[in-house]
């Protein structure tokens, strides 16, 4: 999953490769230059004043399928992608020594019982003492218990699902031995879905559970669907300064499967105003911004005359889609992503895109 970089060092780095060190001189009889805009207002989704965060579709449950008995796998049906409903037979292995064992106790439960039954008739009739019939029921009780249990084995030796969802992994086949604890299957519940996404500790405190994001799908063609924050991270992932968020959908239609590639934007609230994390954001292109040989970062908008017109920003958090602006740009511009190179205020242009 790709990841939000907060550091102000590495934006500085990217940029620098963009940058301009001999800006050209304005020359009022240079030659039209054509360039590519974007309108930051558009509605263009990879430049928007809302922070885009990229994902992946996770099965909202995993479940590790495994035997509590061991033995000789017999019966193994189910495959890789195939739909399991609840309590269905997964698997099954070989039950003979578990069957036997059972049998054998039956055996030694119905003698003891019988034994108990004889003695507490002789001593309901005050001709044994009361310890011989304790003793007794005590043998038959044990017995019994000890036959229960094995039952359990036999039980055991077939595994059903517990919920409704897809087989992720087979990881063993029949006539393989099982072992006890050893998952044999993974299983999917795909009901609903989670996207996990990683956000800088700079914005991790503006995400709330129950914040509502609208997740695009690409493999359904970007198709939009509502989500909702169900978990907010509080542990940094492996040192760095990333907190992880996680977004479920609902998966009604089935076609949504784990592994999906997808993007995320948080909605304004239901009051109509934005969340924190889309106030005054204004994002850009990485390759729009230069800097010149004085270290000022700038980039090029287009007005009203088709002219280039240089703005000086302030830039912020570097993001997968962009790097933020702090300040030179109202968030409404024509920002010039192409031909730049050679550009100088007030260059006359025309727009290729």
């Amino acid at each position: 999953m790709k990841t939000t970089t907060t550091v102000t060092g590495l934006a500085i780095m990217v940029l620098g490769l963009f940058g301009c060190s001999n800006e050209a001189k304005h020359n009022p009889n240079q030659d039209t230059l054509a360039v590519n805009v974007v309108n930051l207002r558009s509605g263009n989704e990879n430049f928007t004043d809302r922070i885009l965060y990229d994902g992946t579709l996770e099965a909202n449950k995993t479940i590790e399928l495994s035997f509590q008995v061991s033995g000789t796998i017999l019966n193994f049906s189910a495959r890789t992608g195939d739909y399991i409903n609840k309590g269905q037979l997964v698997a099954a292995i070989d039950e003979t020594i578990y069957r036997n064992q059972y049998n054998a106790q039956l055996a030694q439960v119905k003698l003891a019982k019988e034994n108990y039954t004889r003695i507490n008739e002789v001593f309901k009739k005050g001709s044994i003492a009361e310890i011989k019939m304790l003793e007794a029921k005590s043998n038959y009780e044990q017995l019994n218990a000890a036959a229960k249990a094995t039952y359990q084995n036999l039980v055991h030796a077939r595994l059903y699902s517990p919920v409704s969802g897809y087989v992720g992994e087979k990881k063993a086949e029949a006539g393989a031995v099982a072992i006890p604890g050893q998952s044999v299957l993974q299983l999917l519940d795909t009901r609903a879905l989670k996207v996990i996404v990683a956000v800088p500790e700079s914005e991790v405190n503006q995400y709330k559970v129950g914040t509502q994001a609208e997740v695009k799908i690409d493999a359904l063609g970007g198709q939009s669907l509502s989500g909702k924050v169900t978990e907010v991270g509080v542990l940094a992932l492996n040192g760095s300064a990333n907190y992880n968020i996680t977004i479920t959908i609902a998966n009604s239609g089935g076609k949504l499967k784990p592994g999906m590639l997808c993007k995320v934007l948080f909605k304004k609230s239901s009051s109509g105003t934005t969340s924190a994390a889309d106030s005054s954001k204004v994002i850009v292109p990485v390759q729009s911004v230069q800097v010149d040989e004085k270290g000022n970062r700038f980039v090029y908008i287009l007005n009203n005359q088709h002219k280039a017109i240089r703005k000086n920003v302030e830039v912020g958090t570097l993001y997968t889609n962009g790097i933020s602006i702090l300040s030179g740009l109202a968030g409404d511009e024509q920002i010039i992503t192409s031909g730049y190179q050679k550009l100088a205020d007030q260059s006359p242009v025309t727009i290729n895109n």
